[in-house]
């Protein structure tokens, strides 16, 4: 019996859960080394501890009232948050009433489970959920439109042959695949990114700049910066941004030069660069105002004559798939400039 209690301890302190015992008056008796560890407590400073005290403030009161069940229903399970060696985590923490062959109550025993990546991830599918159900919404209004127009154009134009209208019908008809476009890949990227490597911006960046129509637009050189990444949502991200760059550069009449081609036209400049909790993607174009930097984001937000409003929703949604944030602010030139932080996630 001896040597199965022994090797029933040492099998507790392999496991990455915690593992608790509380006596009959609710104080810490018995425990496995992973509770000292996550708390940098000694033996001594745990033994006889209450509970409560290991956990945040606020979640206090939720481990009080689920002791109190346990005591009367027998077992009980509660989340809570605590401050820890590896920063705020939450547990889900189960609790069994310890019981004699007489029915004296002994105390209780349970087991404490990280259960923050999974929270997160549950939060990831809340999200997607959510974006589902405003396209719901913003599927019947964004569509409405063009396709009155394509069919107004083309019910005029089978009557008079007309070319401009049937141009006109064209142009609807393309917008209109546009938006579906963006509407299926923002459905697409509103997911975990599941194909994660270790990924250059340089070569990423890149690749995606050879997939946008920059006209005079120059991506200038690019620094190595190595993140863990869905290279495919990855690359879509770059493509929207740029594109959004080069959408948002100098106007005709902003330009210098009354003479020449389109090619003496200068383009917008891009630029990628490291930061400290990432990298950002910034230009010297017309910039956004302070008052849009937020509303850009929104899904149907546009000031192009032809965008769909989708591009930079696309972008936040891809990056908050990978757990990073993105905002954007000025640029050094007075563009803008997207900042994305992968603190969360990797960046090496």
């Amino acid at each position: 019996m001896e040597d199965r209690c022994r090797v029933l301890a040492a099998a507790l302190e392999t496991v990455d859960d915690v593992f608790y015992v509380y006596d009959a008056d609710g104080q810490l008796a018995y425990w496995n080394a992973r509770l000292n560890e996550l708390f940098d407590m000694t033996d001594g400073d745990l033994s006889g501890a209450d509970p409560p005290e290991f956990f945040v403030e606020d979640d206090r009161p939720a481990v009080e009232a689920a002791i109190e069940e346990m005591f009367d229903s027998g077992q009980t399970t509660v989340e809570a948050r605590a401050e820890t060696t590896e920063g705020v985590v939450t547990f889900e923490l189960s609790g069994r009433l310890l019981t004699a062959d007489d029915g004296t109550v002994q105390g209780f025993s349970g087991v404490g489970r990280d259960i923050t990546d999974r929270l997160e991830r549950e939060w990831h599918l809340q999200r997607q959920n959510e974006r589902l159900t405003e396209f719901a919404d913003l599927l019947a209004h964004d569509l409405r439109t063009p396709l009155a127009v394509t069919s107004g154009h083309l019910e005029l134009a089978a009557r008079e042959l007309s070319a401009e209208r049937i141009e006109a019908a064209r142009d609807g008809l393309g917008r209109l695949e546009a938006i579906i476009d963006d509407m299926r890949t923002a459905t697409r990227e509103g997911a975990l990114a599941v194909d994660e490597q270790t990924i250059d911006i340089a070569d990423a960046a890149t690749t995606a700049w050879n997939h946008v129509e920059t006209g005079n637009a120059v991506l200038e050189p690019l620094p190595s910066i190595l993140v863990e990444a869905d290279i495919e949502r990855l690359l879509r991200l770059f493509e929207n941004v740029f594109a959004n760059a080069v959408t948002h550069g100098p106007e005709r009449d902003e330009c210098p030069s009354d003479e020449g081609s389109d090619a003496d036209t200068p383009g917008v400049a891009v630029r990628v660069v490291p930061t400290p909790e990432g990298f950002a993607v910034e230009d010297d174009g017309r910039g956004i105002d302070p008052d849009e930097r937020e509303w850009v984001f929104e899904p149907g937000a546009s000031r192009a004559a032809d965008g769909t409003g989708f591009g930079l929703y696309i972008v936040r949604a891809i990056a908050e798939a990978h757990g990073w944030t993105v905002r954007v602010t000025a640029g050094e030139q007075g563009g803008a400039r997207f900042e994305f932080d992968v603190a969360a996630d990797t960046a090496c």
